[in-house]
């Protein structure tokens, strides 16, 4: 049996089927009935259909294609990105101890300067209290330094004025030594001259009286002169032999004062001693000046055992402050490592905490995706955590890959070397809006940056404020 086949121009409708024929004759008895078919549906409408909506789906995929690659290349994207922040270590600053106080948990919210914990305080105040009595033992012996210092000043300066004083009284006597011994010295030799020109007058007198007594007595024996005249004659010899006595003892009594200028002298010479005496007392008190100085000097010895004292005292205090743990920023608690009763070592963390205002995204963006990424550029964060993505904008690009930081860096020196793509971290600053306070550090980012000319202005100010914030809570003290 044949089917016929509808005849279609190319342009025009589609036939319509036409009902079957009827059958010719009848079925004879003992053959089966012939079938009837329906009338052959048109197949070339609905293929032209199928082409129509495969060069359609072509097309959209050949303009998502071209959308996709001027997208590729337009934006670098990467995978390999985490929301990341300055989580810092907390530990015990220079003191070791056990933990005997933990006043956070883990997820808490602290202000800068609040108490996270405590370390057992009892060794360190012992500390203070031995430093203290150093001080006030080291500022007793610096008052009795300055004590003996005081009584030096007001006794040396009386000292010295006394010596001089008595300087001054030996040299007077001295003076009054030296003139006494020289008017003593004229007296006597005045004396003993007159005495002897007495001496020697009387001693003439005599010679005479003698003379006119021998002359006397020879005429009184010849009766030459009256007896009388004889008499006053041998009265004037008598007087003239005890003038001359007189004279002579005189003399040997102006001799003998002249002992007087030898105990002149001796007084001279005790005076002259006593001034030398004097002088040297003066030096004696004149060196109290230089124990003076000696004790000035031990005075600033003790005032520098007092000050270092002090400091002592101040850094035995600083050691019992720092028993107290406290928060150098606000931030959020984040892990706790040790336990109350553990021993916590200077230096050793036993809590780590970030600032949840200085979060930022790091790319670590393919070497081959970095040509048009510069710092300024926009930035389109999808976190799997947030339906909407987030906005950033390039801080800045760093200066050297993530594999020079590696714990097992390439060995090129062995040969065997492996060539792969690097990575290098790129620095993102999150724009803030409302879900903010919900980002946590280290979830997983798809980077989408675009690429430009950037901003560099702008990427340095975004830079100053991130350290500013570091910076803000770690200065030193001055």
């Amino acid at each position: 049996m044949t089917t016929p086949t509808p005849a279609a121009a190319p342009n025009n409708p589609p036939a319509q089927p036409t009902p079957a024929a009827a059958p010719a004759s009848s079925s004879s008895p003992g053959q089966l009935a012939p079938v009837a078919h329906p009338a052959a549906t048109p197949k070339r409408p609905l293929l032209r259909l199928k082409w129509l909506g495969a060069l359609l789906g072509l097309a959209i995929l050949a303009l998502l294609l071209i959308y996709w690659w001027s997208y590729r290349q337009s934006n670098s994207i990467t995978e390999d990105a985490f929301v990341e922040a300055h989580i810092v270590n907390v530990a015990p600053q220079a003191v070791s101890g056990h933990l005997v106080r933990y006043l956070v948990e883990e997820n808490d919210r602290v202000e800068q300067g609040q108490e996270l914990a405590e370390i057992d305080p009892l060794p360190y105040h012992d500390e203070v209290e031995l430093a203290s009595s150093k001080v006030e033992g080291a500022e007793a012996e610096l008052r009795r330094q300055e004590a003996a210092l005081a009584r030096l000043r007001l006794e040396v300066p009386i000292q010295i004025e006394i010596s001089q004083r008595s300087v001054a009284a030996a040299k007077a006597d001295e003076a009054r030594a030296q003139e006494a011994l020289k008017l003593t010295a004229d007296e006597v030799e005045h004396g003993v001259e007159e005495a002897q020109a007495e001496l020697e007058a009387v001693t003439a007198d005599l010679v005479l009286a003698q003379q006119e007594y021998r002359r006397y007595t020879n005429l009184q024996k010849e009766d030459a002169v009256p007896l009388r005249r004889a008499e006053e004659v041998t009265q004037a010899r008598d007087a003239a032999e005890a003038h001359r006595k007189l004279a002579a003892t005189k003399l040997a009594q102006a001799q003998a004062n002249r002992t007087q200028i030898a105990v002149a002298k001796a007084t001279l010479e005790a005076a002259e001693k006593s001034t030398q005496k004097a002088l040297k007392g003066v030096d004696l008190a004149e060196t109290g000046n230089a124990e003076i100085h000696e004790v000035e000097l031990l005075v600033a010895v003790k005032q520098e055992g007092v000050a270092e004292a002090r400091r002592a005292l101040a850094s035995a205090e600083d050691q019992l402050k720092y028993t107290q743990i406290h928060a150098p920023f606000p931030g959020v608690v984040v892990k706790l490592y040790r336990h109350l009763g553990d021993f916590a070592s200077a230096g050793v963390p036993i809590l780590s905490m970030y600032n949840p205002e200085l979060l930022y995204v790091t790319a670590n963006l393919e070497e081959t995706r970095l040509g048009g990424v510069a710092p300024g550029n926009p930035v389109e964060l999808h976190l799997d955590a947030f339906a909407e993505p987030f906005h950033g904008r390039v801080v800045w690009i760093d200066k050297s890959t993530g594999a020079q930081f590696a714990l097992m860096p390439r060995n090129v020196v062995s040969g065997e070397f492996t060539k792969v793509v690097q990575r290098v971290p790129v620095r993102i600053a999150i724009e803030k809006d409302d879900r903010w306070p919900l980002l946590r550090a280290g979830l997983s980012v798809q980077a989408v940056i675009g690429h430009g000319a950037g901003d560099p202005r702008w990427a340095e100010q975004a830079a100053r404020e991130m350290a500013e914030i570091t910076a803000r809570y770690n200065r030193a003290k001055e």
